[in-house]
């Protein structure tokens, strides 16, 4: 397979659609959540006329606004709910003037100038602007407007359903991991690989971004995304706004993400709907064996939704309701389970399989193949159990009891089974929303929003019940009162409230618990966690035994939140100033229990008898994890802010915008005070009287949280519009954002320490027939902690941290070609400054090499003696009776900020709103995005490497993660020129046949993202429990000698050499004491964090859609559309990163340091296979 999304063929796309427009496109031609309208007006000489009185009404719901001019003849109509707008104008001695059809979007600001001509007032001009001036010369902003066309009619999917934000990849700067899987549409795909998809918007990093629906923040708190999904047909209007932005929006890394709900009007207005996706449509994955029946898979989604006045023209409603029902199996893998002769307890074929026999005394002639009896330590004669003194285990055999029997046989007491196991997923939306007009002063609104989601999955190995299951219950709602003084002030206040329940349950929870299996010493989980019986029922305990398939477990999680939002914003109207000002003050409640070992973890390895099922026979683990937490961890957080935006008209054509915003966000702070980090005192541990110890946030002193909020947070938000004539104007602009410490980094989380969440680590040749040690944290979370105890070095962050930002500016030029297409293109930057980095704080790692490459530049504290820190060593020996010290502080004591980034881009845009039966839009980018660390939650979040050498940043520095040098997304609808009204075959049959056909297209061709390569041979030897193992360069690994480019091998594989690289140079394993994994010989690799010239395969994506729509006789604008959606239509394989640790190759071993799977492509990505969706809406 060559690759044929290349750095050429992208831009030889976006160049040649570049050309097609500047020849064809005058033939194409032929604030929060609402917006404003605004323009001059003027008598026939030009000359600016005071205290006209103007009239904007929102033509569908006939609620109008008046208000007169100011001084300089500028009318601002502020706080307008997006919709269709006439605006009226009448002065004595001049023709009353109307303007008509202004179509006003979320955040625009159309300016709209009325020039009025001498006349009687009886007598009127009408002037059809048949859509809202599309040229943006009030504000410098980048943004993306999808309206409810675009959302409605181009293909769209993902396994959260038909949802506006799947459209965000549509917008120019977007990129996201090619690695990343998961559902979405065309152009990038959204889905499961963090949340949202990983993706990044003109250098941002994932999960930085707000999202803000009807004026009211639905961001969860600490993972980001959304708490609520608001479906396509709930929505009026989606934008995006990415760079330079009004000083209102804050709280994110660089994108606000804007939504606004549908409104009632004077006419019924409502759909039906149904859309099917099942395995017989869908095309088989490029790596799927042709011989193997499909997986049966079924997707349906389903809703209506009905709006309308209530009482017309003053009180209107509109709701609309969702199902999602999801249900299938996947294909598992092969399924190894003991034969029976091994679950009888006769494990002879151990010795003899394997060419071995028992002499007279029943004892093999191959000794690593006799089992012992774990209490006499003898050998067991025959390997028969029955012929040892110890009893079998009566847990094992009930475990046993449960363990899926039969298959065919695989080898020395194995047998193989094929199980699909299914899984299942229901969800439910419900958007409620109502508008009431008290007058023209006053406007009120309420929605609500739930979004109720239940997924339910089994184990390959089923067990009593085994299934899991995944909950998230979420919910949203607003109230915004909009109040008008008079026409030069006006005010708006709103109040927001979010509830999100979400919960991760192990196998077998409701049904079973360790008890049930004869497992005794292990508590129970809260009793107010769903599922479990009021904590009777936690789940499976995770078996584990070498060679076998066994039971997982995947934890247990339970985390209910609450968020509330109040703001008030005040809009001042007075010369040339457009004034706003106001605050928001948001709290933060969070509720976690999150014992990931709560029914425990048991691992059999052979540890005890020589053979690990017969260890499990026996019940003699090698080793065992229980966790208990005996109360919510919970959290709670306030978030205040401030701001003042005023937009200045310097000059008929020049438009100043100028904000500032200041934010202020606390840490956490845990009710229970149970919060608690080991501080090592290894920052400067000559100050006299620091010992170790235990900092208990909220006790004996010590402050209630993690650390200390800056109140330096302060925001400039600066731009300049330019419209030096008509059609052409001119935008810069410069701003800071902060994207806060709640949920934004870790040191705004606080961390649970031992007396709320305390693990238990049961040794080798526990019984677990016995009544486990499992330790209880006290009932008190406040009481003292031993020095010693559950010591975890890397928890530890100082006070004073640096507030991360990111200063964001941009450049652009757009033009205007008739009524209805621009064409924009611009320089678009950020730069990312004290960026949160996922890394062991407290690590021993120094080295004088990388102390020198460090040059000490923040100047915290002076490096030590390495890499052993005697002194603190000592000290911290002395005083908790430690036997090994695995690290201590060196040059940077926990500094969280340590990170930044750069981006750089070209972004260009094609934008032809819908006339003549045609839209299109169109986004090329051509980028590069550089940084030393990509996410703040590492490798989980966003394919990250986290770094070998934490204490040099330089040698971290590369491409990032998310680097995706040029993108092209192209959006057509078409509506083909048959059937009735239109311009051929408008009548007879053949106008019903081949009427009310429409084309719908995205087409997405990106880059590849950056590729990196570990090698965790020499296991946690960087000091910090991470395999982060970088190789040496030998040669070109782009460079593939004698072939192309192809999925079994994607670059060079032998130009990399790992034999002499080691990341912490003859330092002692962190998580083994004493042994030194590598030696002083071995040096840091000199390969990049990220490859500029090896990059994962792009996307070369076609999505498609063909709609036919009928007629219905049952009113003029009902209608029954029928669609059929193509996802990767060519069945085009969109392949997944390839094979990079050379230790994790899927073909046996090619020669003795490199596995043949290594650089070879095994997967695809989320576009892996055609998909097809069926679907019918009923409109009226």
């Amino acid at each position: 397979m060559e690759d044929v999304v290349t750095q050429t063929r992208i831009v030889a796309v976006a160049i040649g659609f570049v050309i097609f427009v500047l020849v064809c496109a005058h033939n194409v031609a032929a604030q929060q959540f609402y917006g404003t309208i605004t323009g001059t007006v003027t008598d026939p000489s030009g000359a600016v006329l005071p205290n006209a009185t103007i009239k904007v009404t929102n033509v569908d719901t006939g609620v109008a606004t008046t208000l007169k001019t100011n001084g300089a003849g500028v009318y601002v109509a502020s706080s307008l709910i997006v919709g269709t707008y006439r605006v009226e104008v009448e002065v004595a001695g001049f023709k009353r003037t109307v303007a008509e059809k202004i179509i006003l979007e979320v955040g625009a600001t159309p300016k709209v100038d009325l020039a009025l001509a001498v006349g009687q007032s009886t007598e009127s001009v009408t002037v059809t602007e048949s859509n809202a001036p599309i040229l943006q010369t009030q504000q410098t902003d980048l943004g993306q407007t999808m309206d409810t066309s675009r959302l409605q009619e181009l293909p769209t999917f993902s396994d959260s359903g038909r949802r506006p934000y799947n459209f965000l990849v549509l917008a120019a700067g977007v990129s996201q991991q090619t690695g990343c899987t998961g559902a979405g549409t065309g152009g990038g795909g959204l889905g499961s690989c963090g949340n949202d998809g990983n993706v990044r918007v003109s250098g941002s990093r994932p999960r930085t971004d707000d999202n803000i629906l009807d004026g009211t923040s639905i961001t969860p708190p600490v993972f980001g995304g959304q708490d609520v999904q608001p479906t396509v047909e709930a929505i009026q209007e989606f934008r995006i706004e990415q760079n330079s932005m009004s000083a209102e929006y804050g709280k994110a890394g660089g994108l606000i993400v804007i939504q606004v709900s549908k409104s009632g009007t004077n006419q019924f207005h409502g759909s039906a709907y149904e859309y099917n996706r099942n395995e017989n449509f869908d095309a088989r994955n490029f790596f799927e064996d042709p011989k193997v029946r499909k997986s049966p898979f079924n997707y349906n989604e389903f809703g209506g939704s009905i709006g309308g006045p209530i009482i017309k023209g003053k009180l209107f409603f509109f709701t609309d309701y969702e199902a999602i029902r999801e249900h299938g199996s996947s294909v598992g893998p092969g399924v190894l389970v003991p034969d029976s002769l091994f679950r009888s307890g006769d494990l002879g074929t151990l010795c003899t399989g394997n060419g071995g026999t028992f002499n007279g005394t029943g004892v093999c002639s191959i000794a690593s193949d006799q089992i012992k009896d774990p209490t006499t330590g003898n050998p067991i004669p025959f390997n028969n159990i029955a012929n040892a003194t110890t009893p079998v285990s009566a847990v094992s055999q009930a475990i046993l009891a449960v363990w899926p029997n039969g298959g065919s046989g695989l080898g020395v007491g194995t047998n193989e089974m094929t199980i699909n196991p299914p899984f299942s997923s229901t969800t439910n939306r419900f958007n409620p929303r109502v508008d009431l007009n008290f007058s023209q002063a006053d406007h009120l609104f309420a929605a609500f929003h739930t979004d109720v989601g239940d997924g339910f999955s089994y184990d390959i190995i089923p067990g009593p019940d085994g299934k899991s299951i995944s909950r998230g219950h979420n919910y949203s709602g607003t109230v915004g009162w909009t109040h008008t003084f008079t026409g030069k002030t006006l005010n708006e206040f709103r109040f927001g409230w979010g509830q999100h329940k979400g919960d991760r349950m192990p196998f077998g929870v409701g049904a079973v618990s360790p008890l049930s299996f004869g497992i005794v010493g292990i508590p129970n989980c809260l009793a107010s966690v769903p599922d479990t019986k009021k904590g009777t029922a936690c789940g499976t305990p995770g078996v584990s035994v070498n060679g076998y398939s066994g039971f997982s477990n995947s934890g247990m999680l339970y985390e209910p939140s609450k968020t509330f939002h109040f703001s008030d914003t005040l809009t001042r109207v007075f010369g040339k100033h457009n004034l706003r000002m106001g605050g928001q003050a948001d709290h933060y409640s969070i509720d976690n229990y999150q014992p990931n070992n709560i029914v425990g973890n048991f691992t059999f390895t052979g540890s005890t008898t020589g053979n690990a099922f017969s260890d499990f026979l026996f019940g003699k683990m090698n080793k065992g994890q229980v966790q208990v937490q005996p109360l919510f961890v919970s959290s709670r957080a306030w978030s205040y802010s401030l701001f003042v935006q005023d937009d200045i008209k310097l000059a008929p054509k020049l438009t100043l915008n100028a904000g500032l915003r200041w934010q202020y966000d606390q840490s956490f702070h845990e009710l229970h005070h149970g919060d608690a980090f080991f501080d090592p005192c290894a920052v400067d541990f000559s100050t006299p009287g620091c010992v170790p110890h235990w900092d208990q946030f909220g006790v004996g002193g010590t402050p209630d949280t993690t650390l200390d909020p800056s109140k330096h947070q302060f925001e400039p938000r600066i731009g300049l519009a330019w419209n030096p004539r008509g059609g052409f104007v001119v935008r810069a602009g410069y701003g800071i954002m902060h994207p806060g410490y709640v949920g934004h980094g870790r040191a705004g989380d606080g961390q649970p320490g031992p007396n709320l969440l305390l693990g238990s680590n049961l040794g080798k040749g526990t019984q677990w027939d016995s009544a486990l040690p499992v330790s209880v944290p006290p009932s008190d979370p406040t009481a003292p902690i031993p020095v010693n105890f559950s010591v975890s070095f890397a928890s530890w962050a100082p006070r004073k941290q640096y507030p991360s930002y990111t200063q964001l500016y941009n450049l652009t030029v757009q033009k205007q070609f008739g009524s209805d297409t621009t064409v924009q293109i611009g320089y678009v930057g950020s730069r990312g400054v004290h960026l949160p980095i996922n890394y062991a704080y407290n690590i021993c790692q120094q080295t004088p090499a990388s102390t020198a490459a460090e040059g000490n530049p923040f100047n915290f504290v002076g490096p030590v003696s390495s890499p052993y820190c005697p002194a603190a060593a000592a000290a911290v020996n002395a005083n908790s009776g430690f036997t090994a010290v695995y690290c201590c502080l060196t040059i940077n004591p926990g500094w969280w900020g340590l990170s930044s980034s750069t981006y750089h881009s070209m972004q260009a845009q094609f934008d032809h709103r819908f006339s003549h039966g045609f839209s299109m839009l169109a986004n090329f980018t051509w980028s590069k995005l550089i940084d030393d660390s990509s996410s703040d939650w590492g490798g989980f979040w966003s394919l990250d490497v986290l770094g070998q050498d934490f204490y040099n940043r330089r040698a971290e520095r590369s491409v990032s993660a998310g680097d995706m040098p040029e993108r092209f997304t192209l959006a057509p609808i078409v509506e083909l020129p048959f059937g009735p009204g239109k311009k051929w075959l408008n009548s007879g049959v053949a106008s019903n046949v081949l009427g009310g056909w429409r084309l719908s297209a995205i087409y997405t061709i990106s880059a590849g993202t950056p590729f990196g390569i570990t090698d965790n041979s020499y296991g946690f030897c960087n000091g910090a429990g991470v395999l982060e193992d970088r190789p040496m360069l030998i040669g070109n690994p782009a460079s593939i000698s004698g072939s192309r480019r192809s999925a079994n091998l994607w670059f060079n594989n032998q130009a990399l050499d790992f034999a002499g690289t080691c990341p912490g140079p003859g330092l002692v394993n962190s998580m083994q004491s004493g042994d030194f994994c590598c030696d002083v010989t071995k040096a840091f690799g000199d390969a990049p964090r990220f490859f500029p010239n090896i990059r994962n395969p792009g996307v070369n994506n076609l999505d498609f859609s063909l709609q036919k729509d009928f007629k219905i006789p049952a009113g003029e604008q009902t209608r029954l559309t029928f669609s059929a959606d193509f996802f990767n239509l060519p069945n085009h394989p969109e392949f997944a990163e390839p094979a990079g640790d050379p230790t994790l190759g899927y073909f046996p071993a090619a020669n003795g340091n490199r596995a043949a799977g290594f650089g070879a492509i095994s997967g695809t990505s989320f576009y892996g296979n055609r998909v097809i969706q069926l679907g019918l809406h009923l409109y009226f």
